[in-house]
C-alpha cells in the first residue's frame, strides 16, 4: 500500500473548505500589519491620488490582458460560486448586462456589470459607487468589529484579540467557560474550536488557530443557533438559523446509536455525519463518547461546523425573528454606514425577546453569502439577490 502524499491529505480543520495554510497565514498577516496605514490612506485619499494609482496600474491591467493572461467570459454557469451565480441570474432578468473575470482560464470572484451606459467591476456582490469600500471593509476583521460593538454597546461576548499564549490564559482566567479560538479574520469556521473549557484544551485550540493566522480572537462561547442577519441598503432581508449536527437523547441509545437513527431520517441536500478524529475531540471536551448514553430530552452538538454539508440544519426565520433583534441588528448596520453586511449572531430562541437571553454578534461579513437565503432547508426563500440590485434605483 502506498503512503498518502501528506499534501493530499485535507486539513480536518478547515472542515469542507480547504485553503492553503502558508498563503492565508501571510495574507492575515500583512493585512493586519498594513491595516493602520489603509485607514491612514483613506483618511487622505483625494481625487487626485485615485486617478495617479489609476493612471499608474491600467496600463499594467491591459497588457496583461493583452498577453492572455486575463479575459472576460459571458458564461453564467462559470461562475465560481452560488452567492455570484444568483446575482447574475437577477442581471439577466433585469436586463443588465454581466460579464466575468477568467485568469488563466479559470474563472475568479470579479465580475462586471452594465448599468446605464457604464460598466462597473466588483467582487461577488454589486456595490453602488457611491459607497467606499475601504470605509467598510474592516469590519471584516473580527478584532475591529469588537472594539465597535463594545463601543457601541451591542451584544458580543467577553473576550478580545490575541497573539500569545499569556494573553489566551487571561481571557481564560477573567471569563466564563466555556470559550471559543478563531482566526481574526476569515470564514466558515476554518481552524475554529468551540466548547474550551480546560488549559488542555485551550492549548490545542491556540495551537490550531496558529496554523493559519498570527492574529487571533479568544472570546466567551455563546450557547445557541448560530443566524445570518443580512442587512442590504437600511434593512435586515434575511435571517438564516444554521444549526450543526445534533442529536437528542432518549435515555436507552447511546451516541453512535443515536448518530445512525439521524442520518437516516435526514432530510434532502443534507449531508450524512461520518464521525472523525477532530469530532471524537470535540465530544471529549464535553465529556461524551460514542458510547456514551444521553438521557432522553437532552441535545447536544456532534461537531462545532455549521451547515447541510456537515450535517446540519438551516431554516429561514425572518419572519419570525423578534423585531428587538431585528432593530438591533438594523442599528449596527446603519452604525457601519455599510450597505451590505452579513452580521452572524448566536442565540437560544430567535423568536423571544433578547433581553434575558446571553446572546451576541460574533462576526460581520462584508462580502457575505447571501445565497443562504435562496436555498434554505427549511422556510420560504428569500430574493436577496434583489435586494442588492435594488440599491442601483437609489
Amino acid at each position: 500500500m502506498s503512503t498518502p502524499n501528506p499534501k493530499q491529505i485535507p486539513c480536518p480543520h478547515c472542515g469542507n473548505n480547504p485553503v492553503n495554510h502558508r498563503l492565508m497565514y501571510l495574507n492575515e498577516f500583512l493585512e493586519q500589519v498594513i491595516s493602520p496605514y489603509t485607514r491612514l490612506m483613506e483618511k487622505i485619499e483625494s481625487k487626485v491620488t485615485k486617478k495617479l494609482v489609476h493612471v499608474f496600474l491600467t496600463p499594467w491591467i491591459y497588457l496583461a490582458k493583452a498577453f492572455g493572461v486575463w479575459r472576460y467570459h459571458s458564461d453564467k454557469s462559470r461562475t465560481p460560486s452560488e452567492r455570484s451565480h444568483v446575482i447574475w441570474e437577477e442581471a439577466e432578468k433585469r436586463g443588465i448586462p454581466m460579464e466575468g473575470v477568467e485568469v488563466w482560464g479559470r474563472a475568479i470572484e470579479q465580475h462586471r456589470a452594465k448599468v446605464g451606459n457604464r460598466w462597473y467591476h466588483f467582487e461577488s456582490l454589486p456595490i453602488p459607487p457611491q459607497f467606499r469600500h475601504e470605509t467598510f471593509a474592516r469590519f471584516d476583521s473580527k478584532a475591529h468589529l469588537k472594539e465597535f460593538l463594545l463601543s457601541h454597546r451591542l451584544p458580543t461576548a467577553y473576550g478580545g484579540p490575541i497573539t500569545t499564549y499569556d494573553q489566551a490564559l487571561e481571557i481564560f482566567r477573567t471569563g466564563t467557560a466555556p470559550f471559543i479560538i478563531k482566526p481574526r479574520s476569515g470564514s466558515r469556521g476554518r481552524h475554529t474550536t468551540t466548547h474550551i473549557y480546560t488549559e488542555a484544551d485551550l492549548r490545542r485550540a491556540y495551537d490550531i488557530g496558529k496554523q493559519l493566522s498570527h492574529f487571533l480572537l479568544m472570546e466567551e462561547h455563546l450557547v445557541g443557533s448560530v443566524y445570518r442577519g443580512t442587512y442590504i441598503g437600511g434593512e435586515i432581508v434575511g435571517n438564516l438559523r444554521g444549526d450543526p449536527p445534533r442529536v437528542t437523547g432518549d435515555g436507552v441509545s447511546t451516541l453512535s446509536m443515536l448518530i445512525v437513527k439521524k442520518n437516516a431520517a435526514r432530510l434532502p441536500r443534507v449531508k450524512e455525519f461520518v464521525m472523525k478524529p477532530e469530532s471524537l475531540l470535540f465530544l471529549m471536551r464535553q465529556r461524551y463518547a460514542p458510547d456514551t448514553v444521553l438521557s432522553a430530552g437532552v441535545t447536544i452538538d456532534l461537531t462545532e461546523k455549521v451547515g447541510l454539508s456537515y450535517g446540519g440544519y438551516s431554516e429561514e426565520m425572518i419572519g419570525d425573528t423578534h423585531p428587538e433583534i431585528v432593530r438591533i441588528l438594523k442599528a449596527a448596520g446603519d452604525a457601519m454606514g455599510t450597505p451590505i453586511v452579513g452580521f452572524d449572531f448566536i442565540i437560544p430562541d430567535a423568536t423571544k425577546d433578547p433581553h434575558g437571553q446571553r446572546w451576541g454578534i460574533i462576526e460581520a461579513n462584508m462580502n457575505p453569502f447571501i445565497e443562504l437565503h435562496h436555498f434554505p432547508l427549511v422556510g420560504e426563500p428569500i430574493n436577496v439577490a434583489a435586494k442588492v440590485w435594488d440599491m442601483w434605483k437609489k
